[in-house]
């Protein structure tokens, strides 16, 4: 059933959150409004992983990037999380980015979208990939916010899986503070960056959609791209009571895909390193399994 809430409810909703997100800083830039966006690569020496004939995907938002080391321990110590063949990172640093991924033996690509007040750090997205990363890039998203000026990101990289190229992409759209429709927009525009690649694609993080009417909007939105929706268990994403609407839960966080078969998934509300909880899925190949290849994921 879609949302609906009375108009005065809305606003004050609105005026919230709105607050609440002027307080927290959330992104706001502090003298960078990137027209170009520099990013930082790094690879690990290991053993490329055999062909596998599915992928476990992990999408979390670690809040501000501050708790990365808490939340490597708990990546490490929850079984759907620690086998990942690709992590998607919003909020993150890049000195967390690199360190998280070489912890967890994996290449890394980030890109900046601003500088936070709150910690007076960048803040951006990254693709952790236990498979070679072959090319990367960052789309800088549209619309600038109304009262700051800055400027989302998605980061993509092209991650080689067994001769396969498979492009992942890390989104973080704008807040509420944002009109609906500009957000939906943002969404699609990680799509539309596509171009002309047609090969597989995951694309996850947090979408910020605060209400389940914003919900079946994205939904909706990326249906009509060819993009499935991997669909989590009931409950939210998030555990930040602000960061939702009266009636509604606060699930912020989505991991869609093309050529891919979601399979089980889930949401790790144990995990307490950030305010969001960490999202996963496994997806199956769409490569055919020629007796060679095997199941990498428990």
């Amino acid at each position: 059933m879609m949302y609906q809430t009375t108009y005065g409810a809305r606003i004050a909703s609105l005026a919230m959150i709105l607050g609440l997100t002027l307080l927290a800083g959330c992104g706001v830039r502090m003298g960078y409004a990137p027209t170009s966006v520099a990013v930082h690569r790094g690879t690990v020496k290991t053993n490329e992983p055999a062909p596998a004939d599915s992928v476990r995907v992990v999408s979390w938002n670690i809040q501000y990037g501050e708790n990365f080391e808490q939340a490597l321990r708990e990546i490490n110590a929850n079984p759907h999380l620690a086998n990942a063949d690709i992590i998607l990172l919003q909020e993150m640093g890049p000195e967390g980015t690199r360190r998280m991924a070489e912890a967890l033996g994996m290449h890394h690509v980030y890109g900046a979208a601003s500088v936070s007040p709150h910690h007076k750090k960048l803040f951006g997205n990254g693709v952790l990939s236990r498979w070679p990363i072959t090319d990367d890039r960052v789309l800088i998203l549209p619309h600038e916010t109304m009262l700051t000026g800055h400027r989302r990101i998605a980061v993509a990289a092209d991650i080689d899986l067994g001769g396969v190229t498979v492009r992942a992409i890390s989104i973080h759209t704008a807040t509420v503070v944002m009109d609906q429709g500009k957000r939906i927009e943002q969404a699609k525009a990680a799509h539309d960056s596509l171009g002309g690649f047609d090969g597989p694609v995951i694309i996850g993080g947090d979408f910020n959609t605060v209400s389940e009417y914003d919900v079946t909007l994205l939904r909706q939105t990326m249906r009509r791209v060819r993009m499935k929706t991997v669909r989590l268990p009931a409950g939210p994403t998030i555990s930040n009571k602000y960061k939702k609407m009266p009636g509604s839960e606060s699930v912020l966080d989505h991991i869609f895909c093309k050529d891919f078969e979601p399979g089980s998934r889930g949401v790790a509300r144990e995990a307490l390193a950030s305010d969001h909880y960490p999202i996963w899925a496994v997806l199956a190949a769409p490569w055919p399994d020629d007796g060679a290849k095997k199941e990498n994921s428990p």
